[in-house]
């Protein structure tokens, strides 16, 4: 009974804090139930099949994915529009309290409460890289936290990981019920050393495989993405089709259809439901700016841009960036250094943002041609009217996505 009332406040401060335009109010009637009652999470868990989403790159996307293969079985909650931290994951749970599932996106450090808290069925470790380092410890940290969480795991928890990243496979390789997944991505700079004993690792020519003197290496998966097709255990075959373009996205198809199956959903639903889906909270949706109909795109750490810079280069030939350095973007711009901006090469570029004129020293340095501009609607002027891409960091992103909403 009181836990309903305390809910019921909730909701209406995240309604005042809509009404007043202060924000969604997801953040603030999370706020105030975690306030009010601090075991509200494992409370708003109990009796259901919890899945929880974490890594560096992809967990809103891979969440949106799995909430809507597992919305094809039973009633199914989620906080697939990013608010992973606490609140969000406590005003997920309480938002639909009649929920057989529950898909919560999770933030790395967070990870580990959220384990204690919510006993999860399952649990899906997507990668590890640098992100936000102003907030976030280095990737080796990271990891050392998710090992620890693991290891007070029930039997009956299933955790999907990625064996293509060293730090996801030294993280989860110790747990009795795993179960590896592998789409063919090559090493990246953040994996470069052994996270066992810090010796530089052996990498393949192709870059998809690893091993150590140590005896640490990539372990052999159960489900293998190739080309679109997903293959597993008994044989199983599987293509993987998905609205949302890119590479990325269709390991995140992948890693959905196999998290349903885990919670006895079948292939064949959970594929046809999530080819459905052509936007996650306004990523790849449209706006148009002035005469220019820009393709958002959201990028916000170096293999996030790695991934995006390849999808777009598929894409139309003008493009704008727009960075920002603001606290959900991460203070320290560093990053833009670690970046290859090439594919930007023989396009139309604009850029801007807070951070514009760092991210135009490191085009000059990269020999990309572009242009500076003070704003998005400037940006638009100097395309005019045609199709372009807009590849924008955290708080640029979600300010441009609510115009897409509107």
């Amino acid at each position: 009974m009181y836990l309903s009332i305390v809910i019921a406040l909730a909701r209406f401060g995240g309604l005042l804090s809509r009404i007043t335009k202060r924000g969604s109010g997801v953040m603030v009637a999370g706020r105030v139930i975690l306030k009010l009652i601090p075991g509200a999470v494992s409370t708003l868990s109990a009796g259901r099949s919890v899945v929880l989403i974490s890594g560096t790159n992809g967990k809103s996307t891979t969440t949106a994915l799995i909430h809507q293969a597992l919305s094809t079985k039973s009633n199914t909650t989620s906080n697939y529009t990013g608010a992973n931290l606490f609140p969000g994951i406590a005003t997920a749970l309480a938002e639909n309290r009649a929920a057989t599932f529950a898909a919560l996106e999770v933030d790395e450090m967070v990870l580990p409460w959220a384990i204690r808290e919510t006993k999860p069925k399952v649990i899906v470790l997507l990668n590890l890289g640098r992100d936000q380092l102003d907030r976030l410890s280095e990737v080796r940290v990271v990891a050392a936290k998710w090992k620890a969480a693991l290891v007070g795991l029930p039997a009956s928890c299933t955790v999907l990981a990625d064996a293509d990243d060293p730090f996801v496979t030294w993280a989860a390789r110790d747990w009795v019920n795993v179960v590896w997944f592998t789409g063919g991505v090559t090493g990246h700079i953040d994996a470069s050393t052994c996270p066992e004993c810090g010796a530089v690792l052996n990498w393949t020519a192709d870059g998809t495989s690893y091993s150590c003197a140590c005896g640490f290496k990539k372990p052999s998966p159960e489900w293998i993405l190739r080309d679109g097709n997903l293959s597993g255990p008994n044989s199983q075959r599987v293509s993987v089709v998905s609205g949302i373009p890119g590479k990325a996205a269709i390991s995140n198809a992948a890693r959905a259809i196999i998290t349903s199956s885990l919670l006895g959903i079948s292939t064949s639903d959970s594929c046809a439901a999530i080819a459905k889906i052509s936007s996650v909270d306004g990523r790849f949706s449209t706006l148009k700016i002035g005469s220019t109909n820009f393709r958002l795109l959201l990028s916000k750490n170096p293999a996030s841009w790695r991934e995006t810079l390849a999808t777009s280069s598929s894409g139309p030939k003008a493009v704008a960036l727009v960075v920002n350095a603001n606290t959900q973007d991460g203070k320290d711009t560093s990053w833009l250094w670690d970046v290859d901006f090439s594919p930007l090469r023989g396009r139309t570029v604009v850029v801007t943002g807070d951070r514009r004129l760092d991210v135009s020293v490191r085009l000059t340095v990269n020999e990309i041609e572009h242009k500076v501009a003070d704003n998005e609607s400037d940006a638009a002027n100097l395309l005019g009217n045609c199709e372009a891409d807009l590849i924008a960091s955290y708080t640029a992103f979600h300010r441009l996505a609510k115009g897409v909403k509107r």
